[in-house]
């Protein structure tokens, strides 16, 4: 293990996440350094949860045991909270991943962001916005599960198009507000400068929530506000505002 690779802790609201996707979210970790605490939350005499068990095994991941004391009060979140600010007084890590797409862990983040401490968020897209922006990078879990294919992916196509049509505008104004902001005195803008305005804009985007593969796709759906120079500055992309309001 490289001594200058991020720690990482990765605490699971299993009552929040679907069992099925841990997977790729184990894997999808691994860009952010070495994970050496990996713990799930819930009741695990429920009924619910019982799939958990192959996981545990799987994925060597500790499973942290909440009852239920008492009806509609949520043990699980209050173990979870209680937990990372344990590892973070401990500083032990340098960077947390919380898997949930509950809006409690909202003040979490924000305090473990007061501390320094990267948090990176990952959860379903009901994720309300006050998590996401909570979190320094969310990614959603619907982008990390392979697409169906065959008929299956044909039938999601079609399913999905007004959505990616409504998300495209979306997007366009996060883009605008992005070039407004990295675009140097002559109009030029750093393809890894926009890429990470981009996240502070908004923790949760990523290219594949408007159906393209990479950045630099996503950036091929504005060609009437940046233009691909073909030139690079130290292997970086450079593109050029075309967009006489952002000029």
């Amino acid at each position: 293990m490289d001594d200058f690779e991020t720690k990482l802790a990765i605490l699971i609201d299993a009552d929040n996440t679907p069992y099925h996707s841990i997977g790729q979210i184990l894997d999808y970790s691994h860009k952010f350094g070495n994970t050496i605490i990996k713990r799930a939350y819930g009741d695990w005499s429920a009924t619910a949860l019982k799939e958990w068990n192959g996981i545990f095994k799987e994925y060597a991941v500790k499973p942290m045991q909440q009852f239920q004391y008492t009806k509609g009060k949520n043990s699980t979140d209050i173990a979870m909270v209680i937990d990372a600010m344990d590892i973070l007084h401990s500083k032990s890590v340098g960077a947390f991943i919380l898997v949930t797409s509950d809006s409690d862990f909202t003040g979490l983040a924000i305090r473990i962001r007061e501390a320094g401490i990267k948090v990176i968020g990952i959860g379903r897209k009901i994720a309300p916005a006050s998590f996401v922006k909570g979190c320094e990078e969310f990614i959603f879990i619907e982008n990390l599960i392979p697409q169906p294919k065959g008929p299956d992916r044909k039938k999601l196509a079609v399913e999905t198009v007004p959505n990616t049509e409504i998300n495209i505008l979306k997007g366009e104004e996060l883009f605008r507000k992005a070039v407004l902001n990295t675009a140097d005195e002559n109009g030029v803008v750093l393809g890894s400068n926009l890429g990470l305005m981009l996240l502070k804009l908004d923790p949760s985007f990523s290219p594949k929530n408007f159906g393209c593969k990479n950045l630099s796709k996503f950036i091929e759906l504005f060609p009437s506000i940046l233009h691909n120079t073909k030139e690079k500055s130290g292997g970086d992309k450079k593109y050029k505002v075309v967009d006489p309001d952002l000029g």
